[in-house]
Formats: C-alpha cells, structure tokens, sequence
C-alpha cells in the first residue's frame, strides 16, 4: 500500500505501518488522555492519563494487528499466499494475494479475526478483575477488554468489506452454490450499513456531537468503498474466470536483440515505432527487458558503445508466467508484485507477452457485449 513504512517481520509476514495510522494514534490518545481516563479515573495527574494513554493506544493496535495476524495464520494453512499486513486509520488489513476456493475456508479465515478480538477482549477484562483496583494498569486492561470486544463485535456486522461479510457470503455460497450472488447479497448489506452509519455521523453532527459525527461518517464512507471495491473485484474475478493468459496475450510484442548497441536500440526500434519498453532476445531465447528509465540511466554519449545486454532488466527479475495460467491467477501477481507487464514464455522463448493494457481492453470488450460474468 503506497505510504506505509516497514516496521518488522512476525510469523514470516512483513507487518507494514501506513502513514494515516500516526493520525489516528495521535487523535486516540488525545482522546483517553483528556476524555475516557479522567472521567474514568478522577484525580490522577496530567502526566499520568497521557503516559497511560499512549500505552493503552500502542497494546490497541497490537490487539489489531493480532486480529490480521489471526486472519494470515489461517490463510496460509489453507494455501492462501499472504503478501503482508498493514495497520492503517482504520485497523489493518491482510493482503491476502487469492480470494478463497471454497465457503468452507472463507467461513474460517473471516470468523477467526472477530474471534480473536473477543478472545483478547475476555483475557484483558479477566486480569482486570483479577488486578481490582483503581491503578493505571487496571485502567488499560479494562479499556483494553472493552475495545477488543467492541471491535469483535463491529467486525461481525454482517455486511462487506467486515469480516461479518465475509462470513454472510460463505454462508450463502454454501447454500447457493454461488460466488457471485452471494458476493452480490454481502456487497448490498455492506453498502446498507455504510449508509446507516453515515446517516448516524450527520445526525450527530448536526445534534452538536461534532467529533463522533465526523467519526461515524469516515467509518460510513470507509465501508462503502469497501463494498464497491468487493463488488467490483467479484465481477472482474467472474469475468475473467476460466480465460487464460494465450487467449488475450500480445502474441507479437516489442522485441530487440541484446548485442545491438542503446543508441541502435533508439534509433531503429524506439523512436520509429513509439515503443517504451522492448524484451530482449539472444537468439529466440528471452534474457530481459529494457524500457526507457533503464535507457536514461546511461550518460547518452555512452549509447554508442554500451550493448542492450549491459543495461537491460535480466530475466530472472522478471516474472514470466506460461501461455496456460489463469488470467485471474496472473493478474494477482501483476497487482502484488506492481508490474504493467509480464513475458508469456515457453521453453525459454518468448511467445507473447500479457499487459494490464490487454487486461483492461478484454474487460471493456465483454463489458461492451453485455458479457459481465453475471450468469457465472
């Protein structure tokens, strides 16, 4: 996710830290230390309720981050590759690279992340029972308990993009036997709630309870971008489901030979054909690709002398993929690894090659044959 920062590694995933996530800190720790603490718990000083403010926020997106964990952990047992997990404004998410093949596993990879939050949520609240008192660990632990449950809860609305959602659409997916209309029946409960919850924002700010006004409705908008970005992943998926790379793919791509020098590679093949990114070939075996960044790279007095060899992309960089895959699966690894385009090869040689471009113009041909994969 553009913006965010590596901050670790846990369980073999890298754990990354968007930059919204530090507004979000700031404005929840504002909030414990003058607001939830000093009602709470009267008569600590200023230092206290800001030192266990700033505790209680950091151990509340460990919580959080506990709960993606929970959904990765599960995903990865059932054989679903898990590119990393990012804490951003509103929680995290795992970036999980396939959808599930099965009810079954969506049933288990959604329910276990709300199951998680209450689970913590039950521990902090038992310890805090245990601790009594009113010391500044009793405090966290209670606010800790409470918040965890919460968020269990908030995250069974059944509706998309929550982890409720997801468990809705195994349910019905199971019955149906649909992917589809039960991605169709999520998607229209999440875009109900978000709805509800922006109307709750509105009415509460226009009542005079600005802060959680503005609050419910980012948490409104949040969920119903989520239910149109679902909604229109599972039509893509549908669209492109059971057509493979061969039968879109550019079978005669821009290719150049790799002993040719740059400034041959300009002027024969660039500039007269328009092109911004050649694969290139020793002999009809594929060794890399060039494009023009690689080019400019090069001071232009060296062009004459310097080969496309030196200077290109070499082929183990590059993700290759075979005439036969998936178009669903390839587009993944597009979208995952941030690649435009990759080269279709058979043996070594270069068959093809398949860009989002190609992607793109298929879906808008079925789209303008009224072909939507909505009968899939």
């Amino acid at each position: 996710m553009p913006g965010s920062l590596r901050i670790g590694r846990i369980a073999g995933f890298d754990i990354f830290l968007h930059i919204s996530w530090l507004i979000i800190f700031v404005l929840l720790t504002w909030s414990l230390a003058t607001d939830w603490f000093p009602i709470l718990y009267p008569g600590w000083t200023t230092p206290t309720y800001w030192g266990i403010s700033i505790v209680a926020s950091l151990l509340l997106f460990g919580s959080v981050l506990a709960h993606e964990l929970s959904h990765s952990l599960v995903a990865r047992a059932r054989g679903l590759p898990v590119r990393n997990i990012t804490l951003f404004i509103f929680g995290g998410v795992s970036n999980i690279e396939q959808e599930p093949q099965s009810a079954g596993v969506e049933f288990q990879m959604a329910l276990v992340g709300p199951l998680t939050s209450l689970v913590i949520g039950g521990i902090a609240l038992l310890l805090r029972w245990l601790v009594g008192g009113l010391s500044p660990g009793a405090a966290i632990l209670g606010y800790l308990g409470i918040t965890n449950i919460l968020l269990g809860i908030f995250n069974l609305i059944p509706g998309f993009p929550l982890d409720g959602g997801r468990v809705l659409r195994s349910i019905i997916w199971k019955f149906s036997g649909s992917l589809r209309t039960a991605t169709r029946v999520a998607t229209f409960a999440g875009q109900v709630i978000a709805y509800l919850f922006i109307f709750m924002g509105i009415w509460l700010f226009f009542t005079g309870n600005f802060f959680n006004g503005i609050w419910f409705g980012f948490i409104g908008w949040f969920l119903f971008s989520g239910a149109q970005a679902a909604g229109t992943q599972s039509t893509l998926e549908a669209m492109l489901r059971g057509v493979t790379v061969g039968q879109i793919m550019n079978a005669n791509p821009a290719t150049a030979p790799a002993n040719i020098s740059l400034q041959k590679l300009v002027d024969d093949f660039l500039l007269p054909y328009g092109w911004r990114s050649v694969f290139v070939l020793q002999g009809e075996q594929l060794t890399g690709l060039i494009t023009l960044r690689d080019i400019r790279h090069i001071p232009q007095e060296q062009w004459r002398q310097t080969p496309v060899g030196f200077v290109m992309i070499p082929l183990e960089k590059l993700h290759a993929v075979s005439p036969q895959q998936s178009l669903n699966e390839v587009l993944s690894l597009m979208v995952a690894q941030d690649v435009n385009q990759v080269p279709v090869v058979v043996d070594g040689r270069l068959v093809g090659a398949l860009s989002r471009e190609d992607i793109v113009r298929f879906v808008e041909i079925r789209r303008g044959l009224g072909l939507d994969g909505s009968s899939r």
